[in-house]
């Protein structure tokens, strides 16, 4: 026979009861009591526990693995099924079978022992209604002298009907007069039914007529065929949108003209996203380590000034965060492979969204770093930096750093649709008052930014100018390396 164990998830407590080779016993949830705290029914985490104790307590007491699991909940207590079964999984146990307080308390009426507690019943009920089934409904049968096992018989054969008699007449007799009445009444009224009709059919009769059009006759429209020589013009100017409608938490997608402006590190070249109006950074932001390593170049004509789409820009197949990376985001298929993980692990999930990286520098110190060795891949304006301290060590991702075109071409974004060309506006929305930006020189309209100062996890980055309208040069996460020379 099947272990199985029943949970009463009651208003303010929590019972259990539990067979095991027939044998029905309360369940003690904690040492010394029956009975734990109800958490709250639409709270996940909460149930897992709950599930996670009473299934170790099972063990525990009985020592069996339940093989059945019930969840009786109070009628109306409004507990949504699909959370418990995740719940279930979550927790390893059987998938429940969900029932109403009122069947196990009948089964238990119908089939257990009398005297239960109130607390106890819809518990043990439920272990009684996975016996026996719902408890029957309508009337008992009536119980005769047959079923008891005597004489069918009646005791006393019953009198015949005798006739009720109401003064001197019995009530089968009529009087003659007001039978004759009640038939006068009766031909009375159906003659005045059928004058009445008589009269309706003559009314109808009367006022019918053939020759009354059923509907008014159609109106004949000419129709010229003859085009006019002037029309009206019907193109509406095109709407303006204001340059400040900007979607929360939805970056703008517009695409600005790429410039390239000379760094003052070494000769290299940054990539700037800046608008038409924008004044190009000055060495503070441009004086940023590996930006603009293999940036795309290429000019791509200008949006006209003051248009901002808000549609959501597609997450590609790898999404940034603070964190790390996530691979195939909001999909069955997501995989976050954070700060910490294995090298070998980061490299493999990587390659397999993005293909083989087009540029790897290999095992080898590093002075913007801080281990021993780092190892630097890119694809295209994504890099991500591996470090160990020794060869031994297997290694592991320490950051991520994103420059190049914008990531409306690229699909390079954070979760909050933050990347290349977004607007400090755009960094405003997603993460509100969390957002640090600061501009280092009264001279220079560029500025830092970081989305989480307070925790230290979050993006940072560089804009053009901390304005509304300053856009998003580059941005990265992870302490691994230095990307900030100021």
């Amino acid at each position: 026979m099947p272990t199985v164990l029943s949970i009463h998830f009651g208003a303010m407590a929590v019972h259990a009861a539990v067979s095991v080779d027939g044998r029905i016993d309360v369940l003690a949830l904690a040492d010394g009591r029956a009975s734990v705290e109800a958490p709250d029914l639409t709270d996940g985490r909460g149930l897992v526990r709950l599930l996670v104790v009473t299934h170790a307590r099972c063990v525990q007491v009985v020592d069996a693995v339940p093989d059945r699991l019930l969840i009786v909940r109070a009628e109306g207590a409004g507990v949504i099924d699909p959370v418990l079964v995740e719940a279930a999984r979550r927790a390893r146990v059987p998938e429940p079978i969900v029932l109403d307080e009122m069947r196990a308390v009948a089964a238990l009426a119908a089939n257990g022992p009398r005297g239960v507690t109130r607390e106890l019943a819809p518990a043990l009920g439920g272990i009684f209604w996975h016996h026996h089934g719902d408890a029957p409904t309508g009337p008992k049968p009536i119980v005769t002298r047959a079923d008891l096992g005597g004489d069918s018989r009646p005791d006393r054969v019953p009198p015949a009907p005798s006739v009720v008699a109401v003064g001197p007449r019995t009530v089968f007799e009529e009087d003659g007069e007001a039978g004759t009445s009640r038939r006068g009444g009766a031909l009375r009224l159906a003659a005045a039914v059928v004058v009445v009709a008589l009269g309706v059919l003559g009314a109808l009769v009367v006022l019918r007529s053939d020759e009354q059009p059923i509907a008014p006759p159609l109106e004949t429209v000419p129709v010229s065929t003859t085009a006019p020589s002037s029309l009206p013009s019907t193109t509406a100017p095109p709407a303006t949108v204001p340059p400040t409608s900007v979607l929360p938490a939805t970056p703008s997608t517009s695409v600005p003209v790429t410039t390239e402006f000379p760094s003052t590190t070494g000769g290299s070249t940054m990539t700037s996203t800046t608008e038409p109006s924008e004044a190009a950074p000055s060495a503070t932001v441009a004086d940023v380590e590996g930006a603009g390593t293999d940036a795309d170049t290429s000019t791509v004509a200008p949006t006209p000034a003051g248009l901002t789409t808000t549609v959501v820009p597609q997450l590609g197949t790898v999404t940034l965060s603070g964190v790390g990376l996530t691979v195939d985001a909001t999909t069955d298929d997501e995989v976050l492979v954070g700060f910490g993980d294995d090298a070998a692990a980061v490299l493999e999930y990587v390659s397999g969204a993005l293909g083989e990286p087009i540029g790897d520098s290999g095992w080898g110190p590093d002075g913007a770093c801080k281990a021993a060795e780092v190892q630097r891949l890119r694809w295209g304006g994504l890099e991500i930096v591996l470090a160990r301290d020794s060869v031994d060590d297997p290694g592991q991702l320490v950051q991520w750093f994103l420059d190049g075109p914008d990531s409306i071409r690229t699909s390079w974004w954070t979760l909050e649709r933050i990347g290349i060309g977004s607007t400090v506006a755009d960094l405003r929305a997603a993460h509100g008052d969390a957002l640090s930006l600061e501009q280092p020189s009264d001279r220079d309209p560029a500025g830092w930014f970081d989305t989480e100062p307070v925790l230290g996890d979050g993006v940072l980055g560089a804009v053009g100018n901390t304005t509304d309208s300053g856009r998003v040069l580059i941005m990265w996460a992870g302490d691994g390396c230095r990307r900030r020379f100021s």
